[in-house]
């Protein structure tokens, strides 16, 4: 049977109904410190036809497929996107157990400046970037009360203070932000700037982006206006969640429509599709559904 995917959508957001407009997920590997609660996963794996991809058209910048990545939560859901279109993964988390395909770079993520995560930052984030990690990500949508939950004045404070350190060992990216309307989205994102001065370091941005898989070509607009505001000077613009809502045959037509898009898209050097989770691009049994075939194949 077909499967679908609910999503808040961005009019909510935009209404101001944040809270009441993000749910929890329904699935096993939910945590609390958790990607965006913005997906309900089927109770049943799904089955779907899967949609032929278009021949790939060659990126206008570099190798596009080294932009591609997993958010996952259960590192054994990811061993068949062995793939060398997949190059980076992470689990919102500063460490994981088990191994992800080989050639996937972990990236370490400081959820929020909640005691339990900052207690372990410093040790997980050094022996990652002894493993091979060349990035760190900090804080998961701050803009938004149902995750880290935190105002630019606080996130900058606390960048400063356990992100900062690591400059010059790897990439330090600034706080993910939500596709919300003022005060969230990039308009938080501005007043953390503004909070920061010339004190964080800061390498790049990260942001999520979620709405209806018809609504392709607002994906396309707000990505490549984001990325062409924020990546001055060098700075990296990494999409670490997007989806969209709709069947699989219509999250399918959405990845072979969006996927050229981004690898093509000069400063964005990351993104990964959400998520690697039961419903999504995976089964319960970590095979590939169809969704998850067309995000290695296009």
């Amino acid at each position: 049977m077909k499967f679908s995917v609910t999503l808040v959508s961005l009019t909510l957001l935009l209404a101001g109904s944040v809270e009441a407009a993000h749910v929890k997920r329904g699935n096993n590997h939910r945590r609390h410190n958790g990607p965006s609660a913005t997906f309900i996963a089927p109770t049943s794996q799904p089955t779907a036809t899967a949609i032929p991809s278009p021949a790939p058209s060659s990126p206008s910048t570099g190798d596009g497929a080294s932009k591609r990545g997993l958010a996952f939560n259960d590192v054994n859901l990811t061993k068949n996107f062995n793939s060398p279109k997949v190059t980076w993964a992470y689990n919102w988390a500063s460490s994981h157990q088990g191994d992800l395909p080989g050639g996937v770079e972990f990236v370490p993520m400081l959820w929020s400046a909640d005691g339990s995560k900052t207690n372990v930052w410093q040790d997980d984030a050094t022996a990652a970037i002894a493993s091979g990690s060349k990035y760190l990500l900090a804080f998961n949508e701050p803009d938004l009360g149902a995750q880290a939950n935190m105002s630019p004045e606080v996130a900058a404070e606390a960048y400063k203070t356990y992100v900062n350190p690591f400059a010059g060992k790897a990439k330090l990216i600034a706080p993910a932000i939500t596709n919300g309307g003022a005060p969230m989205g990039t308009d938080w994102l501005d007043r953390f700037l503004a909070a920061c001065g010339t004190d964080c370091h800061i390498d790049g941005f990260a942001f999520h982006i979620y709405d209806s898989a018809s609504n392709t070509d607002y994906f396309k607009t707000y990505i490549s206006d984001f990325v062409s505001k924020y990546s001055k000077d060098g700075k990296e613009c990494l999409l670490t969640e997007f989806g969209a809502s709709g069947s699989s045959e219509e999250q399918q037509q959405f990845l072979n429509q969006i996927l050229p898009v981004l690898d093509s898209l000069d400063g964005l050097t990351h993104y990964a599709y959400f998520g690697t989770l039961p419903g999504s691009l995976v089964n319960g049994d970590a095979s590939r559904t169809a969704i998850g075939d067309t995000y290695v194949s296009v």
